[in-house]
């Protein structure tokens, strides 16, 4: 079954469809294969609660319709079904099948637990003008023999210093290893010129400090097995030993205090 041409699609319900777009709504988006193209699809349960949340109520559409309960929502999602906004599928039944592969359903309406997928792809002015504007781009380029001579010298200075920043980059790099290897050898743990170089920040701070001392990574301490005590009771490291330890002495020896002869200490306590 393939879907129609959509009909006249309301102002207001195009800009319900763009908010449900938008990353600002949440809703989970997940890529399937619908009648062998590429498509995005959504869970409308996703969509009731992204209707529910106070983003929704500071659009336009959103002020316009007040809020909203979750019966509403469910209800403003159906009737976007009709302009084919997007429509209802499900996941095939046969496991042979990729759970990606879906199939449109054959009673068009909305419920929470269903999948839809999209067929309203919303404003196209931003890939227009993309498109656009790379398009000059290739032209200009192309046609870089015709350009005016001051502006073909320009760009040939600017690739020229471009060239010569990115030579420098290369070479102070080599220049640092290469200080590093003999600072490792002669005086460790070895010393960076411009330690932070390669590191996540920003431009700036990429030069600073000017050098500093290499600091090796430190190993990871493991962590000593649990051992399992006569009782069943796990117990790590040092203290496993410990218990264990205290046990065999305790075996070995439990005849022998029994039998020992009574000492000063014991009479005294009896006597106390």
């Amino acid at each position: 079954m393939e879907a129609t041409a959509p009909p006249e699609r309301p102002k207001n319900l195009c800009q319900v469809a763009d908010y449900l777009l938008s990353p600002q709504s949440g809703v989970k988006k997940r890529d399937g294969v619908f009648n062998e193209s590429r498509v995005t699809y959504f869970r409308g349960k996703g969509a009731v609660n992204s209707l529910l949340k106070p983003e929704f109520r500071q659009t336009a559409v959103g002020k316009e319709l007040g809020e909203l309960t979750r019966e509403q929502a469910a209800e403003l999602l159906g009737s976007m079904i009709p302009h084919q906004f997007f429509l209802k599928v499900e996941r095939p039944s046969d496991p042979d099948v990729p759970k990606n592969v879906l199939q449109l359903v054959q009673y068009q309406s909305f419920s929470e637990d269903a999948v839809f997928v999209w067929r309203y792809e919303g404003s196209q002015l931003r890939s227009h003008l993309m498109a656009g504007g790379l398009l000059l781009i290739v032209l200009a380029g192309v046609m870089f023999p015709l350009w005016p001579v001051p502006l073909r010298l320009g760009v040939w200075y600017l690739s020229v210093g471009v060239l010569i920043l990115l030579g420098l980059f290369f070479a102070m790099a080599i220049v640092r290893l290469i200080l590093f290897c003999i600072t490792y050898v002669i005086l460790k743990p070895g010393i960076w010129i411009f330690p932070n170089l390669f590191e996540d920040v920003g431009f700036v701070d990429s030069f600073i400090p000017l050098w500093g001392w290499h600091e090796p990574e430190v190993p990871k301490e493991k962590q000593a097995p649990a051992k399992k005590t006569g009782s069943g009771k796990a117990i790590a490291g040092e203290e496993a030993q410990e218990e264990i330890h205290t046990q065999v002495v305790t075996d070995e020896t439990a005849e022998k205090i029994s039998k020992r002869r009574p000492m000063v200490e014991d009479a005294v306590e009896e006597e106390s």
